[in-house]
């Protein structure tokens, strides 16, 4: 294993207390797989991983790799009911094609399900010429000792242990349900002491308000425009300038939401994304791909377009290179004024 990066040192403790603790380094690794059906080579990266020199295997976390959005199935194919390729592997979404998966097979030794690596030498991992595939975080800060994923699983199940869906309408407006004792008794009246019976009154009485789907496929009861500096201004009866500060310090951008408020659901902590300049406009991308090479090496290009004709292309050797093109797209010097970045 190739060591990329030292992170700060943990204290580790056995199963069993009376050994004592011993105090390792957490490391970035790389180790390399090689696929027995296709024969291509993958650089598995392992963030945040404990260093202990005189182990001669690897031991992985599933867990780790579970909230990095890896797939791990370790249950043996002929165990499974209902066996398919990604049963009894790692599947992780292949970082050059998001809509596909690779697929790291397992086997078996004895009753351990295991990963057939390798070392990785210093020319292959600088050399880019292999894709690189991250089995677990590196800005998402793993303690295992947290009760975070404790309390995500209790509120995945209702009272009566039953998992809680989604499909029940999230926004309602229930209409006041009056119960009359005085009424006639020949009028057929509902056992709302039942909890079935009072799920169906319920339900006969639910309104649901509108809903609409915003771009990152959120959904919210209505239409909500921003504030605008002088609503706010007139409100808290402030200058316009002070209430266009307190807009642009107040601005939250980036916010992400469960749709079902009794869910409970894990959101990486990576905030870069906010760091950066921001153009006003909806821009649209796609990746363009070439029948031949050009003299440059240039396979393929990244076009870049926005709803009033604006449009930029960028060449690219390989489809892992499309984040850089993003960069040469927000450092360019094309916006008029009124459509600077922020």
């Amino acid at each position: 294993m190739i060591l990329l990066d030292y992170n700060r040192p943990v204290i580790v403790e056995g199963y069993d207390p009376a050994l004592g603790t011993k105090t390792y380094a957490t490391v970035s690794g790389v180790l390399a797989y090689d696929d027995p059906v296709t024969g291509e080579v993958y650089h598995l990266v392992i963030n945040q991983a404990i260093h202990i020199p005189h182990l001669d295997h690897h031991l992985l976390c599933p867990m780790q790799c579970r909230v990095n959005d890896v797939v791990v199935d370790d249950t043996p194919k002929f165990l499974a009911s209902d066996p398919t390729d990604n049963t009894h592997a790692l599947t992780i979404k292949d970082p050059d094609w998001p809509a596909q998966t690779v697929i790291l097979r397992l086997a078996l030794r004895g009753v351990t399900s295991l990963l057939n690596v390798r070392g990785v030498t210093l020319d292959e991992w600088t050399s880019d010429a292999f894709k690189r595939l991250h089995l677990t975080s590196e800005t998402l800060t793993w303690d295992p000792t947290t009760t975070l994923y404790e309390e995500q699983e209790a509120a995945m199940v209702d009272y009566s242990g039953r998992v809680v869906t989604t499909t029940r309408p999230l926004i309602v407006h229930i209409k006041s349900l009056v119960f009359d004792p005085l009424s006639p008794l020949t009028t057929d009246q509902a056992d709302v002491a039942d909890d079935e019976n009072l799920y169906d009154v319920l339900a006969s009485h639910v309104q649901i308000s509108s809903i609409e789907s915003s771009l990152n496929g959120h959904i919210r009861s209505r239409n909500i425009a921003p504030i605008d500096p002088q609503t706010l201004a007139a409100r808290w009866m402030i200058s316009p300038e002070r209430a266009k500060q307190t807009v642009i310090m107040t601005t939250q951008r980036g916010v992400r939401t469960c749709l079902n408020p009794t869910l409970s659901r894990r959101y990486p902590t990576n905030d870069r994304m906010l760091r950066y300049k921001r153009v006003l406009h909806t821009m649209f991308s796609d990746t363009l791909f070439a029948g031949s090479v050009s003299r440059q090496g240039n396979k393929m290009a990244q076009a870049y377009a926005t709803s009033f004709g604006w449009a930029r292309a960028h060449p690219m050797k390989r489809k892992g290179d499309a984040h850089e093109t993003l960069s040469l797209v927000f450092s360019a010097r094309w916006c008029a004024p009124d459509h600077g970045h922020r």
